[in-house]
């Protein structure tokens, strides 16, 4: 199986917006910041589209046909940077295509205009034109061969992709490879499509905290009620499992409601007035503030603990695990029932319903589920077969297996906890108005004040982490008050019973218990609008968090681990050697990395032997890096059996002469198996590629960038002269030659002496281009100053003749070339065409015996 099959398997299991999402990628799509809420929207609502898996076509560096993808034209090109219009840049069909182009002459903006459409590591903007007073759209037409199929690909289709198989190379995409330890990871274009994944979660989780964030912002002003009464309890309870129906009894009040308020409040106050002395009261009333107070600070106290802490993680671990075990149960037992997801939270409200509709309705004198002979199904009404029998046996074995009703006791476990502390965030209105009567009263609050603002933002720490928005361990506050503040309580209240001894007897407390109840009632009554709307927000948020666990990556990073090791650990590692070598880089090597959170296990080129642990970045030199990054990208290209284009752009920028030359050969090599198209400014860079090319048999086609006037992107067929090695400027000569000939008849004198001495001026400089490269360049190498000692030989091989020919074949050139102004009394006569052949017959041949002393 290759590594596209089987990551196109994979993705076949994974949720629908998932297989959307990688989908969205093969075809080169980036999600946007209106896509990621659209696809939090549908997993909140549950109403995600099925999606149809990718197949192994459709992963980049393939093509849908699996074919080779080969690039004709880029033509109609308008509004990408400043480049003319109407232009027509052509590539060969096969070999080697290279394109030169000076600085500011449009080479780079075709360069980009490529890596837009085709598969780089990196894609920068594509601009208009930064200087022009208006804005134009951006158009371009792609003309490529699909196997044998020519087609056509326009830049405002979106993308392509067939062109997603041809690949792009530049300094930027280089420096994808060898950059920070963040960013220089080594990864196969196949495998980035997890890393997309991974960051998509990591979006769309984003977007749900968000909303949880929003919807927190909604909880609902509820009234603060009497501890012990059961409006409290009911309040405490409400959670998102709560029905509407519980809400109106609990806020309904009985029709003599208010009347036994009124008489019981009545009773209570002769009672008090009756048995207590105003001290017993104060003192009294001081103790109940500082019980207020001390119950919310115990809450507190035990909310932020480390101990607490640890309880909550452990909680929510717990949880991920026993949903796991959940889930592998499922798929374990009923893979092969008619329908999936025998299991899930969906299924199991169905079977819990099926269940109460039996045993309350239908067979309310048998146990469920009834799977006697003459039973029939409770959900389709139709009598049951044997195998219908025995599916629900398995289906009630398995609910009342513990494995999913523990994970769904542990995750409300986390849920309940978690909602406990959040309501601990802010002080209730009772312990603020108790604070203050304290305050009033004479009593020390500033301690307690300000630990339980302390206290308070580490409960919002805590929930911040449990919701996922907060990645830090909680600090604890200090030392709770809970002690002190109880001492002083019971100060107070021994004060109090030793001004009065009589206690409240058992009457008195019934009482109060009494109105505290009927008073809450009403407090609840009033505030049932708002527990609707509360209780509407806690099932929301429910719906949130259930989202939220389709975005885990943790699949994810493990499947990237497992393809990573299947298929690149060895045999990447070997190819990205073997490039290394041949671009004369030594001790580095291919290691795996290991994945963080966000990050997916990727192999990045690490230094083989080092002592000290460096980053390769400060390690190897400039033009070693750029090396390193064109060894990564052929590795990458050498397992493409499409065997589609490769397109670079200046690959050589940093590198020395050696290497250089290196390059050229190892583009040639390339260029036997498939088309390469390079874009460069070099001239020396082009003499390279055209030897490489000529010593290993492969067509050349020359194209250039030109400027014209003032506006970049004028497109030719040729190379311009000074770029020309010397075949290619012999060829050129002749055809000069041949077309002034044709025209000698028509041309005046003026105009064929300007042609014949720029003829001449360029045979001149064909001379002086010979003898640079063919001799003076054999025996020392410009580029590295090294000495060739066995190219002494080609000296000996030099004969007077041959000293003769040069001597009077560059004096003849330079003696017509127009750099050199006529005398008037030589009355100078350009030469005719077959003196100007003559020359031309004498260079070529001197050229072929020099380079026969080279053998």
């Amino acid at each position: 199986m290759t590594l596209a099959n089987d990551l196109a398997t994979w993705v076949a299991e994974r949720t629908d917006w998932q297989k959307d999402a990688v989908g969205r990628f093969c075809r080169n799509e980036n999600l946007s910041e209106d896509a990621v809420n659209e696809i939090a929207d549908h997993l909140i609502a549950g109403t995600y589209p099925s999606v149809a898996a990718i197949t192994a076509a459709d992963v980049p560096g393939t093509s849908e046909s699996g074919e080779s993808i080969r690039l004709s034209a880029v033509a109609d090109v308008e509004g990408v940077n400043a480049l003319i219009t109407g232009q027509r840049l052509t590539f060969a069909s096969k070999g080697l295509t290279i394109i030169y182009g000076d600085n500011a002459s449009g080479k780079s903006g075709y360069a980009r205009l490529i890596r837009q459409a085709v598969t780089a590591r990196i894609k920068g903007d594509l601009l208009g034109d930064v200087f022009a007073k208006s804005v134009h759209d951006q158009k371009a037409v792609f003309e490529y061969v699909v196997g044998s199929t020519a087609t056509t690909w326009a830049l405002t289709q979106g993308t392509s992709r067939d062109l997603s198989s041809v690949r792009f190379y530049d300094e930027e995409c280089g420096d994808a490879y060898v950059t920070t330890a963040s960013e220089i990871s080594y990864r196969p274009s196949a495998l980035t499509l997890l890393d997309r994944l991974s960051a998509a979660c990591d979006q769309v989780r984003q977007a749900l905290s968000q909303r949880l964030s929003d919807n927190a912002a909604l909880r609902m002003e509820l009234p603060l009620l009497g501890e012990g009464t059961k409006a409290k309890q009911f309040l405490d309870q409400l959670s998102a499992t709560t029905t509407r129906e519980q809400i109106d009894e609990a806020t309904t009040l009985s029709p003599d409601h208010d009347v036994s308020l009124s008489a019981k409040l009545r009773e209570l106050t002769r009672l008090q007035a009756s048995d207590l002395n105003a001290e017993k009261t104060r003192l009294a009333q001081l103790a109940a503030h500082w019980a207020t107070v001390k119950s919310h600070s115990d809450q507190l106290a035990e909310a932020v603990t480390n101990q607490s802490f640890d309880n909550v993680a452990a909680l929510a671990k717990s949880a991920i695990d026993l949903r796991g075990a959940a889930k592998i149960a499922s798929a374990k037992n009923f893979d092969a029932e008619p329908l999936p997801g025998v299991g899930s939270a969906t299924w199991r409200a169905l079977w819990d319903a099926a269940r109460r509709y039996s045993t309350t309705e239908a067979y309310h004198e048998h146990d469920f589920p009834v799977t006697t002979d003459d039973a029939v199904c409770v959900l389709c009404q139709q009598p049951l077969s044997p195998d219908g029998s025995n599916r629900l046996g398995r289906f009630d074995a398995f609910i009342k297996d513990t494995t999913s009703r523990d994970a769904d006791a542990a995750e409300r476990r986390v849920i309940q906890r978690r909602d406990e502390i959040a309501r601990l965030q802010s002080a209730p209105a009772a312990v603020t108005t108790a604070l203050s009567q304290l305050q009033a009263g004479g009593e020390d609050v500033t301690a307690s004040q300000t630990w339980m603002t302390e206290a308070a933002t580490v409960a919002t720490e805590i929930v911040a982490w449990v919701d996922g928005t907060r990645e830090e361990r909680p600090t604890t506050s200090g030392v709770a008050p809970g002690t002190t503040i109880g001492e002083r309580r019971q100060t107070l209240i021994t004060a109090s019973a030793n001004i009065d001894s009589t206690s409240f007897n058992d009457s008195v407390r019934a009482l109060k218990s009494e109105v505290a109840d009927l008073q809450a009632a009403e407090q609840f009554a009033k505030a049932k609008d708002n527990l609707v709307k509360e209780l509407v927000r806690l099932q929301a948020r429910t719906k949130i968090e259930e989202a939220r666990r389709l975005t885990d990556t943790t699949g994810i990073t493990r499947k990237a681990t497992a393809l990573t090791t299947a298929y690149v650990t060895s045999i990447v590692r070997d190819q990205f050697t073997h490039e290394t070598e041949q671009l004369y880089l030594r001790r580095v090597t291919l290691a795996p990395t290991k994945g963080r959170r966000d990050v997916t296990l990727q192999h990045r080129p690490r230094l083989l032997g080092a002592i000290l642990d460096a980053d390769i970045d400060d390690v190897l030199s400039e033009g070693e890096q750029t090396a390193l990054g064109l060894a990564g990208f052929l590795t990458e290209v050498e397992f493409d059996e499409s065997k589609s284009a490769v397109v670079l752009d200046d690959p050589v920028s940093s590198l020395d002469a050696s290497r250089r030359s290196r390059v050229a050969r190892r583009l040639a090599e390339l260029a036997r198996s498939r088309q390469v198209v390079v874009f460069t400014h070099e001239a020396t860079f082009v003499n390279a590629l055209n030897k490489a090319a000529r010593d290993l048999g492969v067509d050349v086609a020359e194209r250039a960038i030109l400027r014209q006037g003032e506006r970049p992107g004028l497109t030719a067929d040729k190379h311009p002269w000074s770029v020309k090695d010397i075949p290619s400027r012999i060829n050129h000569l002749e055809a000069e030659i041949a077309r002034l000939k044709k025209e000698r008849g028509q041309l005046d004198s003026d105009e064929y002496t300007r042609r014949a001495q720029e003829w001449g001026g360029r045979l001149s400089q064909a001379w002086e281009r010979v003898v640079n490269l063919d001799v003076v360049n054999e025996l020392v190498d410009r580029g590295t100053n090294e000495v060739r000692p066995r190219m002494f030989k080609m000296l000996v091989g030099i004969t007077e003749q041959d000293d003769n020919d040069y001597q009077s074949g560059y004096a003849k050139a330079s003696e017509w070339a127009p750099r050199h102004d006529q005398a008037p009394e030589t009355n100078f006569t350009a030469p005719e065409p077959d003196e100007l052949e003559a020359e031309l017959v004498r260079f070529k041949e001197w050229v072929r015996r020099i380079k026969g002393y080279k053998k």
